[in-house]
């Protein structure tokens, strides 16, 4: 499968699920542009590290820090791409809030969305969304 080369000129939103990757978050290191997880991933993986990791806060936010990550917090230009892609899909919405807040992050380009669940975010279209396996650095 032919790699998209990203450059330190794209910030990247990264999803939940890309943190059980220690190969890709060693590589992560050696991104020096933008990284962001957006609160709700924030909380998603404290969650997984505290209770079943046995990790602290301070462990997982020096672990961010080290990776050069940044927490986004949610903001009205988010909750605006959140209600666009909602009344669009509001079936949808109600069962995958989650999914929309964080892809609500990813916008406009060129912001890129990194996750192993990309069919989670068919709604984006695909649209800069891209599997760690499909990314180099």
């Amino acid at each position: 499968m032919p790699q998209k080369r990203l450059s330190c000129s794209t910030p990247l939103i990264l999803d939940t699920n890309v943190f059980s990757d220690g190969g890709f978050l060693n590589a992560l290191e050696s991104f020096h542009g933008e990284k962001k997880i957006p609160v709700i991933v924030y909380v998603e993986i404290s969650i997984h590290f505290i209770n079943n990791k046995g990790k602290s806060m301070q462990w997982i936010d020096r672990r961010l820090h080290r990776l050069g990550i940044e927490v986004e917090w949610l903001h009205k230009n988010h909750a605006k791409n959140i209600i666009s892609y909602a009344a669009k899909f509001p079936d949808v919405f109600k069962s995958k809030w989650r999914d929309f807040l964080i892809a609500s992050h990813a916008y406009p380009p060129p912001r890129t969305l990194i996750t192993y669940n990309k069919k989670d975010f068919w709604f984006m279209r695909r649209n800069g969304v891209y599997s760690p396996d499909e990314i180099t650095f």
